[in-house]
């Protein structure tokens, strides 16, 4: 089960990066919670897909192009880890940060949480693998 829900993961962010979020919400429960950055000003939890929209609108309306740019998928018991970094162009500037990812929750082949987080070990530390 658990590398399929790798599987599930990868392809999520995949076709996010090819076609948007509508094209990738199949990957997500229809009640998926979003838990955005710690830092985030706006909500502290999106819920269902007109959350995913919105949190990830926040990201992609400030640049001229956006991706997420996964480095390593972990699996790590019933939750898929994913480092990595968003990249994107803002009025002709290269921008990247680091992007730790936990999937969770996942139910009839969707994800139902998702868990951002602006450092790789934070993301280590919250899917239970800092050493």
């Amino acid at each position: 089960m658990p590398q399929e829900h790798e599987t599930i993961a990868r392809r999520s962010i995949e076709t996010f990066n090819a076609s948007g979020v509508d094209a990738a919400l199949g990957c997500f429960s229809p009640d998926v919670l979003v838990y955005p950055l710690s830092d985030w000003v706006e909500a502290s939890i999106y819920r269902g897909h007109d959350g995913l929209r919105a949190v990830l609108a926040v990201w992609t309306e400030n640049f001229d192009d956006f991706e997420i740019a996964a480095s390593e998928f972990r699996e790590v018991g019933d939750r898929v880890l994913m480092l990595g970094q968003t990249r994107g162009r803002s009025n002709g500037v290269a921008m990247s940060q680091p992007l730790g990812i936990v999937f969770s929750d996942f139910r009839d082949g969707r994800i139902g949480k998702v868990r951002n987080f602006a450092s790789w070990q934070q993301a280590l530390e919250a899917a239970e693998l800092a050493e």
